[in-house]
C-alpha cells in the first residue's frame, strides 16, 4: 500500500506567490498583522492563506501562544526558505532592471564598520575600474545585523570579521587580510608627539576600552594581562569609530584599532599612531557569502576585486 505522498513531493505546486510574500513578510516583521499590512493583506485574509497552505501540504506550521501566531519548526524553515526566494526573485528583478538602463547586473555587499575604511572602497574602486557597468550596493552595520541580512538574501557579500568560536555550517568564508592591532590617541595628545612610549606610559592615561565581546577588547585585555595591570580610568566603552575619533579629538586618550583603520585616519591627521609595538591581529576579516547559493556575474567579479583588494 502507497503511503500518503510526501510535502516536499508537492511543495511547488501548492505554493502560491501571495503565500510566499506573506511568508517572506513574517520573517521580517514580528506579528502576523503586521506582516500582512506589509503585503496589502488582511488579517483575515492572510490567516486564510496560512490555513490553505498548511492543509495543501498537511504539515502544522504555526501555533498560537498567546494572542501571537508562532511558527513551529515546520514553519520557521518555510518562513526562511520563503524569505530567500523572494530575496532571489527581487535579486534577479534589479539585475533586469540594470540591465535594460545599460548596465551589466548588481552586486549588494554587507561591510562590518572597520572595513568599510580601506577594504571595501579599495575593492570598489578596483570595480569601477574594471567593471564601471556594475552597480554596487553597500550596507554598513553589526555583523549579527549584517548576518541575518545574508540569509535572506538581501546582501551577496560579507566582509567583516567574525567572533571568534562562532561557526556558520551555512556559509563559506575566505580569509582576506590579518591587520596587526595599533595604539592610538588623538592628534594633540603629549604622547603623540613622543619618540620613546610604552606600554606602561599609555596605562597611565585614560582609555577608550572596546566593547566587550569583540576581537579589539580581546587585544587590549591581553595587553593589560602582560601588563599585571589595567588602566586606572576606562571612562568610554565604545567601538563606534566615528564616534571614538571624534571623541579623542577633544580628550587626551588612547584607544586601539586595526593597524589599516589606524593609518587611514593618521593620513587624514584626525589620530596619531603611538610609538610602540603593533599587537598581532585578533582574528582575520574575511568574506562571507551562502553556501549553495551561487554568486551572479556582478557579485562574483565584486568578490575578485575583494581579493586582490587584500593583497598587500
Amino acid at each position: 500500500m502507497k503511503g500518503p505522498r510526501k510535502p516536499k513531493a508537492r511543495l511547488l505546486s501548492r505554493l502560491r506567490m501571495s503565500q510566499l510574500e506573506l511568508l517572506a513578510a513574517m520573517q521580517r516583521t514580528e506579528t502576523l498583522s503586521a506582516a500582512a499590512r506589509e503585503v496589502n493583506l488582511t488579517q483575515p485574509a492572510a490567516s486564510r492563506l496560512l490555513r490553505t497552505l498548511a492543509c495543501d501540504l498537511n504539515i502544522h506550521l504555526f501555533e498560537r501562544v498567546g494572542r501571537t501566531l508562532k511558527p513551529t519548526t515546520a514553519g520557521s524553515t518555510l518562513v526562511r526558505s520563503a524569505a530567500g526566494l523572494i530575496a532571489d526573485i527581487d535579486r534577479t528583478q534589479q539585475e533586469l532592471e540594470a540591465i535594460d538602463g545599460g548596465l551589466i547586473g548588481t552586486a549588494s555587499i554587507g561591510a562590518g564598520v572597520s572595513s568599510c575604511y580601506v577594504i571595501v572602497p579599495r575593492a570598489l574602486t578596483l570595480l569601477l575600474a574594471e567593471a564601471p557597468r556594475i552597480a554596487v550596493t553597500v550596507r554598513e552595520g553589526p555583523m549579527d545585523e549584517l548576518l541575518g541580512k545574508l540569509h535572506t538574501g538581501q546582501i551577496d557579500i560579507l566582509v567583516g570579521r567574525f567572533s571568534s568560536g562562532i561557526q556558520h555550517s551555512d556559509i563559506t568564508t575566505r580569509e582576506l587580510y590579518r591587520p596587526a592591532v595599533r595604539a592610538v590617541c588623538g592628534p594633540h595628545h603629549p604622547l603623540g608627539r613622543k619618540r620613546a612610549v610604552t606600554w606602561n606610559d599609555l596605562i597611565k592615561e585614560p582609555w577608550i576600552l572596546p566593547e566587550n565581546g569583540t576581537a579589539m577588547r580581546s587585544a587590549a585585555e591581553a595587553v593589560f594581562r602582560k601588563q599585571r595591570r589595567r588602566p586606572e580610568r576606562c571612562l568610554v566603552e565604545s567601538s563606534s569609530i566615528q564616534t571614538n575619533v571624534a571623541l579623542m579629538n577633544g580628550s587626551d586618550l588612547i584607544w586601539m584599532l586595526s593597524a589599516d583603520v589606524a593609518e587611514y585616519f593618521h593620513n587624514l591627521g584626525a589620530l596619531r599612531m603611538l610609538n610602540v609595538p603593533e599587537l598581532a591581529a585578533p582574528g582575520a576579516f574575511v568574506m562571507a557569502y551562502l553556501r549553495g547559493r551561487s554568486l551572479s556575474p556582478a557579485a562574483q567579479r565584486l568578490s575578485n576585486c575583494l581579493m586582490k583588494a587584500s593583497r598587500p
